[in-house]
């Protein structure tokens, strides 16, 4: 409590510098039509909207690769876990602007951007290493989604638009639609999406069983403006997924569900304040009733084969309640200050119960446990920063986090499972992790812009990695097992920029080095005995002394007329432990290029991308050799225009000679699809 009480002292103090001098904000994104995406590179260029979405109904999943130092875990067609430059799970901040929210799942089958689809997305901000503190304490960097938002620019208007897509491949079916509407001082919108998968084909035209989805996305946005300066926002967001296969893991999702609520105070005035109160939901239901439930186990006393038949009831739900308060200034003529003020409490539970059926004993009473003991997990932030403006040329900022997290544990169940290891686990688990960057912009000349990052952070530990109870990983076979004395990692980050911008060409390449301490990383315990009889051990999530990654990305854009543009983005990422061994699951190189022609309602676009193979692997954990493949897409597009209206009509060919191939971070080594059309029709009026 005594944390409370310093931090709050802290806000109090700095509060009244939030009056004075009018901000002067530096854009730092890059418009791209309807999807704004945060890079270094200087691009303010609508084709590179292409690049980042292939088409009106590609999914988040489709932008996310695409983007610098992004990769993505694959368990299923659906869904998948992002990873920046070799750091996912609770290494990344992924919120939804600045908004906390948690997936349900023990598996990772629900990570947060799969509750958010194109249609709603306005930004998307990345930051590097442990620079992305804004947001909550991580090493590895965070990704922030911005919700769409209607215009009040104009005094009224009105604008809708209905969509219609089909994919060869897996007869995938959608269905897009938004509107909105505005007069005066208040806005309203809305939007959604329906998705519907079947299995889709591998490139040897094989049917991969458990690829199927079936989802449905909602969004609402109500906007008003009280004067120029001051404005209010209420969004609500509705996401379900049902019958999500997943063909690496042993247990499918019958239902998938996040309601999201946010009110919203902007002051846009001397200072810009910025004020939230959220509160988000997550109910995630696993699901094994479509899978073959039979085993075979050898008896140890008769030396027989028995057949056993088990069957698994796994919910987990996760409910954060939320709050923040941001505050941006000039407090002299070359300083500017941003403080922010965060807390939110998430409660989670995740619940297992077996079913037993043996031919020779019958069925057995239900076996039930908490892969996840409820917990409440309480963290109050506060961020500072500050940046000098030594001349237009040059710039330093200093940031700097505090966070303090307060675990609950409520749950006596959860206490009892682990006393068994001889944890006496307290009811209160107090931590404090910190954050502290420096950065630097420079501008050599008018066209080569230089920057350098360094810092150091902290991170939290994830319930899976304190208190997670025999969780199986279909990866690498084993039972993992949380660790309620984990410390937190720490890492020490540096990163250089340098960007050439010319009428023709612009280019930035970016390196970027962490050397994380106490990495957290599960280790065999031989005298623990594994909860399941086809696990090959039981691991205990542990910290090992060090770790190293590296990586580097390439962006380019080159248009030579006006008519044609050739992006390209090279990226790789090399990872280290310091036994030697290499990090588990970290990409290969990977380099994609994509050439559009476009002459006023028509547009072509050619895309590759190709993979190196992955040959640094880390056995022990379940991975293996992965060769390398390279891709060509095709795609088009042309827009008839009639007096109020608009219809976009395109195709497309992905895996245009039907490649049989998976990546390295594919779970299970199972082939993605083969070629597939794709067609879409989308009106706007």
């Amino acid at each position: 409590m005594n944390m409370y009480k310093l931090i709050n002292l802290l806000w109090l103090v700095l509060l009244p510098l939030l009056s004075g001098a009018q901000i002067d904000l530096l854009p730092d994104t890059i418009k791209l039509n309807e999807v704004t995406v945060s890079a270094n590179l200087p691009l303010q260029n609508k084709d590179v909207i292409d690049y980042y979405r292939t088409n009106h109904f590609a999914t988040f999943d489709n932008i996310n690769v695409r983007m610098e130092g992004m990769s993505l875990i694959k368990r299923g067609a659906y869904a998948m876990e992002p990873q920046l430059h070799g750091f996912s799970g609770g290494q990344l901040n992924v919120t939804i602007d600045g908004m906390k929210m948690f997936g349900a799942c023990t598996d990772k089958m629900d990570p947060v951007t799969s509750y958010i689809e194109p249609t709603n997305l306005k930004n998307i901000r990345i930051s590097q290493g442990t620079n992305g503190s804004l947001t909550g304490s991580n090493i590895g960097g965070s990704v922030d989604m911005t919700l769409q938002e209607p215009d009040l620019d104009a005094s009224q208007y009105y604008s809708s638009s209905l969509g219609f897509g089909y994919e060869s491949v897996s007869q995938g079916r959608n269905v897009l639609f938004s509107s909105g509407f505005g007069k005066k001082k208040w806005a309203w919108g809305i939007d959604g999406v329906y998705r519907k998968n079947e299995n889709y084909r591998d490139g040897q035209n094989k049917i991969i069983p458990f690829t199927q989805f079936e989802k449905t996305n909602l969004h609402s946005v109500l906007k008003y403006e009280l004067d120029k300066v001051n404005s209010f926002k209420a969004d609500v967001l509705y996401d379900i997924a049902r019958n999500v296969g997943y063909p690496a893991l042993p247990m499918d999702v019958s239902k998938a569900q996040a309601i999201l609520a946010a009110i919203e105070y902007r002051r846009n005035g001397k200072a810009q304040l910025k004020a939230k109160m959220y509160f988000n939901t997550v109910l995630h239901i696993m699901d094994d009733s479509k899978r073959d439930s039979t085993f075979l186990l050898e008896n140890k006393h008769t030396g027989r084969t028995d057949t056993v038949y088990m069957h698994m009831d796994m919910p987990g739900r996760s409910t954060t309640f939320g709050t923040y308060l941001q505050a941006e200034r000039f407090w002299n003529l070359k300083n500017k200050i941003l403080l922010k003020f965060d807390n939110y409490i998430n409660h989670s539970i995740a619940e297992m119960t077996m079913h037993m059926n043996r031919p020779e004993t019958g069925p057995e009473l239900p076996m039930y446990m908490q892969t996840w003991p409820e917990m409440l997990r309480n963290v109050s932030g506060l961020f500072i920063q500050n940046t000098t403006f030594f001349s237009p040329e040059f710039q330093i900022a200093v940031n700097g986090r505090m966070d303090y997290d307060l675990d609950i544990l409520q749950s006596e169940y959860g206490q009892q499972q682990f006393s068994i290891f001889g944890y006496t686990l307290e009811k209160k688990h107090e931590m404090l992790v910190k954050s502290l960057n420096l950065s630097a912009d420079y501008t050599l000349t008018h066209h080569i812009q230089f920057g350098a990052t360094v810092g150091y952070a902290e991170r939290l530990p994830t319930i899976t990695e304190r208190l997670g109870f025999y969780l199986y990983n279909a990866y690498d076979g084993y039972d993992y097992i949380g660790n309620p004395t984990i410390n937190p990692e720490k890492s020490d980050f540096a990163r250089i920029d340098l960007q050439l911008s010319r009428p023709k060409i612009k280019v930035n390449l970016s390196q970027t080095f962490s050397y994380i301490q106490d990495y957290i990383m599960g280790i065999t315990d031989p005298e623990i005995p594994p909860m399941n009889f086809y696990t090959n051990g039981t691991r205990v999530y542990s910290n090992i002394p060090s770790a190293r990654i590296f990586g580097t990305d390439l962006q380019l854009l080159y248009q030579p007329t006006k008519s044609i543009s050739l992006f390209m983005l090279s990226k790789f990422t090399l990872g280290e432990l310091s036994s030697g061994d290499p990090i588990p699951l970290i990409p290969p190189f990977k380099n994609i290029v994509s050439i559009k022609y476009q002459h006023e309602k028509f547009s072509v676009q050619f895309e590759n991308e190709t993979s190196l193979a992955q040959n640094r692997i880390n056995k022990s954990h379940g991975e293996y050799q992965t060769p390398a493949y390279s891709l060509f897409n095709l795609k088009g597009n042309y827009t008839f225009s009639f007096p109020k209206t608009a219809l976009d009509i395109g195709c497309g060919i992905t895996n245009l000679f039907n490649r049989t191939y998976y990546d390295h971070l594919d779970w299970g080594r199972i082939n993605r699809p083969g070629r597939n059309m794709d067609l879409f029709l989308k009106y706007s009026f």
